[in-house]
């Protein structure tokens, strides 16, 4: 019960910035601050110093809460996909490398590799600069697609229990959609 309130304010206070900042700035200032590719309220606070000419409380307030903001942003992040991240890694290294007999490693060795390895990667990352936008798309869009689309078409084809959902039409519209989409971001690579 703590976790699903704890979630739904999350979501809600999200929104809630998402929407304010939708609402806030028109959609060549939001092209503007993605070029720019700073925070939205980094680009808010820039946008009402420059309106006014100096800078106003308002302005100086956005700049201080822009900064604790994304602070509390990044400890946020860090917790929810450095964790499972370290978790995951560490289970696939067990499964796949030591058949998942925990007692042929040290699992003190097995979470500094795997540290090293996930520090490493994210500094790669961060050295290489990329749009945060334009990862996003070219990494979420296939996996989503794949979720959403074919691995319920794949199950439809391959359960037995699901067998009443094949051969109809929608079917074939959902595969098509999920291609479409999968080949789209293939296309953008090129």
């Amino acid at each position: 019960q703590i976790i699903s309130r704890a979630s739904m304010l999350m979501v809600a206070v999200v929104m809630f910035f998402a929407f304010s900042c939708l609402f806030t700035l028109s959609p060549a200032n939001m092209a503007e601050a993605k070029a720019q590719n700073i925070p939205v309220l980094s680009y808010l606070a820039n946008h009402f110093a420059s309106m006014t000419g100096t800078k106003t409380t308002f302005a100086i307030t956005l700049e201080y809460a822009a900064s604790i903001i994304a602070l509390v942003a990044i400890f946020k992040s860090f917790f929810g996909h450095y964790l499972g991240t370290l978790e995951g890694l560490n289970g696939l290294v067990l499964k796949f490398g030591y058949k998942g007999d925990k007692t042929k490693v040290s699992l003190g060795k097995l979470n500094t590799i795997s540290m090293i390895f996930i520090m490493g990667s994210t500094w790669v990352v961060a050295y290489a600069n990329p749009n945060i936008l334009d990862l996003i798309e070219a990494m979420g869009a296939p996996i989503i697609a794949s979720l959403l689309c074919l691995l319920p078409m794949y199950a439809i084809r391959k359960a037995p229990s699901l067998a009443k959902y094949r051969g109809r039409l929608d079917n074939v519209f959902v595969t098509v959609i999920g291609l479409l989409t999968i080949l789209n971001i293939v296309y953008k690579l090129f």
